[in-house]
């Protein structure tokens, strides 16, 4: 039905149009063009919120974060992001008759995101992440936001124990456990990703201290 519609169709058109002039168009001249691939920022958060279409974000940081990343776009500023995929993301709030919350939390199918596998050579990108209590595995999505890149780690994966398969299914969701192990897998997890695909980023950015692994495991890396 949509492919007989004319207005669907005029619509259609213009968005394309959008996209690809803006994809084609030089980036602003605010002093980005002098920098070079080896000023790669790689941007770690919890949360990046870009657009409701993936409810990955809950408010503040991930507006901030998200916002970042279009403007890095804009401006043509080398940056990479690296955060966790949620696949219930974050709760839709319902108050009842006496002012209580509840919380419902709904599924979110990968399969009708706009996000792919990252992938090296032609081969999906995974890492792993030795705890003490054993391995979290996890895979690695990618999403373009504008003409940034967007890195999205996934713990729900065969190998992981239920627990670790929960990992990023909530965002801000259960105890501190678990906010542990998901900032372990976001910081050392990011870290190792960035690796996995060759990415070597001059500077890395750590949006508040959900992803300060990151620094642990920079520097294991560089000891070694």
């Amino acid at each position: 039905d949509a492919a007989d519609d004319p207005v669907f169709l005029g619509n259609y058109a213009r968005v394309l149009s959008a996209y690809d002039t803006y994809h084609e168009e030089p980036g602003r001249s605010n002093g980005a063009q002098h920098l070079r691939h080896n000023d790669l920022v790689a941007y770690f958060c919890f949360e990046f919120g870009f657009h409701e279409r993936l409810p990955i974000y809950s408010g503040g940081l991930g507006i901030l974060a998200g916002d970042h990343l279009k403007s890095a776009s804009d401006l043509g500023v080398p940056l990479v992001g690296i955060g966790l995929y949620y696949d219930q993301g974050y709760f839709h709030q319902r108050l009842d008759r006496d002012g209580w919350q509840h919380e419902e939390y709904i599924d979110v199918d990968h399969r009708l995101l706009p996000m792919q596998p990252a992938t090296r050579d032609g081969l999906p990108v995974t890492v792993e992440i030795q705890t003490r209590t054993g391995t979290i595995g996890a895979r690695v999505w990618q999403t373009a936001v504008g003409r940034t890149t967007l890195l999205l780690l996934d713990s729900n994966v065969e190998g992981n124990s239920p627990e670790d398969r929960e990992l990023t299914a909530r965002l801000y969701g259960g105890d501190d456990r678990i906010r542990i192990r998901q900032e372990l897998l976001l910081g050392i997890g990011g870290v190792k990703a960035l690796a996995a695909l060759g990415i070597s980023p001059g500077v890395i950015h750590l949006n508040e201290g959900h992803s300060a692994f990151a620094a642990l495991e920079l520097i294991r890396c560089r000891m070694d």
